[in-house]
């Protein structure tokens, strides 16, 4: 009979124990840590949230109720029935049913008069013309998909007003590798129409961008617009009103605050130097076709209605453009309650008023 092994040391057995002690530690602390805390829901904050919406804030715009896609689609329409540029009646009256929304809300909800320096467009024109100055044929400035609507004429905010008759350059996005694509093809943008669509970055740093090329206005232009003309602000760095950056701008007979005279430095460079404007995609079209030059780069006529021999310009046609703008201090009322705003440069929905009536459909 084989003699028996001799029993494991005490402290073998101990040793094993609080290994195993730990590990089971470990695992539970790390199951801890992985598992979500459960939070107790948090009272809906209006009709439509839904219970746990302070716990995850996106839902606050996802409604589970059936009728909040109808109730917010009447906010829609009240809203977008008449364009509502800041500083006109119409926008008057898009304040005016905020405000009555917000306090039937229970909010207290105040209204106060601002003069802020606005910009709206006077008058504008824009042709071709053949290489010795007859007309070719004059370009439409209205929306394509809406010709007849009384709409806010398109144009970019706070561009200064200016005429120019000259070559137009295509420069794809308008970015600097833009232009360094184009001095490889020996095209230079002085002294041109620059031609640019939307994709760039901020349509103000684009116009800033060609301003210090030399070219002496722009045209932008939105790819796959539906017939439709983007609306935008080309207005530079700073903090709101230009006249009175960072703080509001009641009336100075209201004991207003300081305003900064338009001469000024600080004021001045927030402009461009140069006009711009939006125009339709097919208007765009209708000028790149008669560019000649070097031949685009196949990346610049993506997903753009234009063949293999498009050329970048300059020329051989002309671009006559004239572009009157008029800025003015207005006053108009606006009511304070923190959130989003509710005046928009676009004629119709977009995404201020969308923003708008979800916050709106909260309360």
């Amino acid at each position: 009979m084989a003699p028996s092994l001799p029993p494991k040391p005490p402290h073998a057995h101990r040793a094993a124990l609080a290994f195993l002690s730990l590990a089971l530690l470990f695992f539970f602390l790390l199951y801890l840590s992985l598992t979500p805390s459960p939070l107790p829901s948090p009272p809906p904050s209006s009709r439509n949230a839904p219970a746990d919406s302070l716990s995850d804030p996106h839902r606050l715009f996802l409604s589970l109720s059936p009728g909040a896609n109808a109730s917010i689609a009447g906010h829609l329409r009240a809203l977008t029935l008449r364009p509502h540029l800041a500083g006109t009646p119409s926008a008057a009256h898009a304040a005016s049913y905020v405000l009555v929304h917000l306090r039937s809300a229970g909010l207290r909800t105040l209204v106060a008069d601002y003069y802020p320096l606005l910009s709206y467009p006077a008058s504008a024109s824009l042709a071709l013309l053949r290489p010795d100055g007859a007309l070719l044929r004059p370009l439409p400035l209205a929306e394509p998909a809406d010709p007849e609507a009384a709409a806010v004429p398109p144009y970019h905010a706070y561009s200064p007003s200016g005429a120019a008759m000259a070559p137009g350059v295509y420069i794809n996005y308008g970015r600097e590798e833009d232009y360094r694509a184009l001095d490889r093809l020996g095209v230079d943008v002085k002294g041109c129409v620059v031609i640019v669509r939307r994709g760039g970055g901020y349509r103000g740093a684009v116009v800033v961008r060609a301003a210090a090329r030399g070219a002496v206005a722009v045209l932008m232009f939105k790819a796959a617009d539906r017939g439709g003309v983007e609306r935008g602000t080309v207005l530079l760095g700073g903090v709101g009103d230009p006249l009175t950056p960072g703080w509001a701008a009641p009336a100075a007979d209201d004991g207003g605050g300081e305003r900064l005279d338009a001469d000024e430095e600080e004021v001045r460079r927030r402009f461009p130097k140069i006009p711009s404007m939006p125009v339709a995609e097919a208007v765009a079209m209708e000028i790149l076709r008669t560019l000649g030059g070097p031949p685009m780069p196949p990346a610049w006529r993506d997903k753009l209605p234009l063949v293999e021999e498009s050329g970048v310009g300059p020329g051989p046609t002309l671009i006559n453009l004239t572009y009157q703008v008029i800025s003015a201090v207005h006053g108009f009322n606006m009511p304070q309650f923190d959130g989003c705003r509710w005046s928009s440069l676009f004629p119709y929905v977009s995404a201020v008023v969308g923003f708008l009536c979800s916050l709106a459909e909260l309360f």
